[in-house]
């Protein structure tokens, strides 16, 4: 018997396998979040250091604006420093919201600061700009050589240089930390590759050992299967010749107790039918009463002689084994369908093969059966019995005008005649088929015979 691997040892490396990829796999999808989280931050960072280095060159600019014009007193110089004075709270209030926005509560304060250290500075140059057109020039350049101004834009410096380096740490940082998840996703990447390859193969070998124990299991079914075909095959050969033999021995039975009812009981009637004749003459009295009690008698001896003959002809026709298969088909015709009132019409070659003994009751009993069921189940009101011997053949038609018969019936298990017809043929090597001609139109049966096997010189 086929043993099945039903253990689950084999797949744990491939469950334990798909798991551990799906740990890789989750925890590269935190490393991109993590990177993607450190380029935002690295892109806020860059973004506020611009805005703090613009910060920085408005101040710059309307500082040189300014200077520019009380040294040369060309006009054209202050053409910048109104722009970059109206532009420096606006860019302030931008760096002060992202700072805010990411959390960085107390550089925001310090960039908050910006905005008094520029409106000093701011006013420092609006003030010696007033002095320059109110005063002259050399006021204008006294106030701008004081140290006020010079204070101002150093501590202004400082603080825009210390948010830019805070900035750069964070920028910094950012990066390291993008560059160690980018590292990792890498290593855990390769690392799923290679794993997933790995599976690969292992699913492949275990798909291949799997394919190589069903084959080796169908060989085993197949080999099994066989062994029950040659099993069922001789059994089946077995009841074959076992029914064969029955039917042998019962057609013997038959015959032999129809040879003793023929003897033995057959004298018996005629001697007792003799002797009853014989003492109706030596005791009859004459008397009304008297003759018809005798009569009864002798009616009776040979209603029962006629009934021994009919069980005789059942049990095995003498016609058929005294003059032969032809005679005993048309007695046949005429016991069980003339005296049904059905016609028959009958075609028998001329002459009759000689058939061995198994054949010839082998062929009769088959038209027996045919007739029988004819008679009883067709309703037919004609029917053709045709016997044709060419080309070593023996072919038998039985063909009816009755209500046809069930093609679903004919090879249930139930429908023991026409089994035994089957049987009867196909132990002699013959064939039989049995069809409906269509509902209301009748059934034909034909069987057929190789010569050479049933001949009464043949082995048969």
């Amino acid at each position: 018997m086929v043993q099945r691997d039903n253990s689950p040892l084999p797949f744990a490396p491939i469950l334990l396998g798909a798991a551990f990829i799906a740990t890789l796999f989750i925890v590269a999808e935190s490393g991109y979040k993590r990177i993607h989280e450190a380029g935002r931050i690295i892109s806020a960072a860059e973004e506020r250091q611009a805005l703090m280095t613009r910060y920085l060159r408005l101040v710059l600019d309307a500082e040189s604006a300014q200077r520019g014009f009380l040294l040369t007193d060309d006009p054209r110089y202050l053409r910048s420093f109104d722009p970059a004075v109206r532009a420096l709270d606006p860019l302030l209030n931008r760096i002060v919201t992202q700072l805010e926005a990411s959390g960085l509560t107390e550089d925001a304060r310090k960039a908050q600061d910006l905005r008094t250290l520029a409106g000093k500075k701011v006013g420092e140059m609006q003030s010696a700009l007033r002095l320059y057109g109110e005063v002259d020039r050399a006021a204008a350049l006294q106030l701008i050589g004081t140290d006020i101004g010079k204070r101002t834009m150093r501590e202004l410096r400082t603080t825009l240089r210390e948010l830019y380096d805070a900035e750069g740490e964070r920028l910094d940082s950012a990066r390291e930390s993008s560059a160690r998840d980018l590292q990792t996703s890498r290593v855990l990447l390769g690392a799923a590759s290679f794993l997933s390859l790995l599976l690969v193969v292992l699913v492949g070998a275990l798909l291949a050992r799997d394919i190589r124990r069903r084959d080796l299991e169908a060989e085993r079914l197949d080999a099994r299967n066989r062994e029950l075909d040659r099993t069922v095959q001789q059994r089946t050969a077995m009841l074959f010749h076992l029914s064969s033999s029955l039917q042998k021995v019962a057609e013997r039975e038959k015959a032999a107790l129809a040879r003793e009812l023929h003897d033995e009981l057959g004298g018996i009637l005629v001697a007792t039918k003799i002797d009853v004749s014989w003492l109706r003459k030596r005791v009859d009295d004459n008397t009304e009463e008297s003759k018809l009690r005798w009569e009864r008698v002798l009616r009776s001896m040979d209603e029962g002689l006629a009934l021994k003959r009919r069980v005789i002809e059942s049990l095995r026709p003498t016609l058929l084994d005294n003059v032969g298969l032809t005679a005993a088909l048309r007695w046949l015709v005429d016991e069980t369908l003339h005296r049904q009132g059905i016609s028959c019409e009958e075609q028998y070659p001329d002459p009759m093969p000689e058939l061995s003994p198994d054949a010839r009751i082998a062929v009769f009993r088959a038209i027996q059966e045919s007739l029988v069921n004819i008679a009883k189940h067709a309703k037919a009101k004609s029917v053709l019995l045709r016997i044709t011997a060419d080309d070593g053949t023996l072919t038998v038609v039985v063909r009816d005008d009755g209500v046809g018969i069930d093609e679903a019936r004919i090879e249930t298990p139930q429908s023991h005649g026409l089994l035994g017809m089957r049987h009867r043929i196909e132990s002699l090597g013959g064939t039989l088929a049995i069809k409906s001609l269509g509902p209301g139109v009748g059934t034909e049966c034909v069987f057929t015979l190789q010569l050479e096997r049933v001949r009464a010189t043949g082995t048969a």
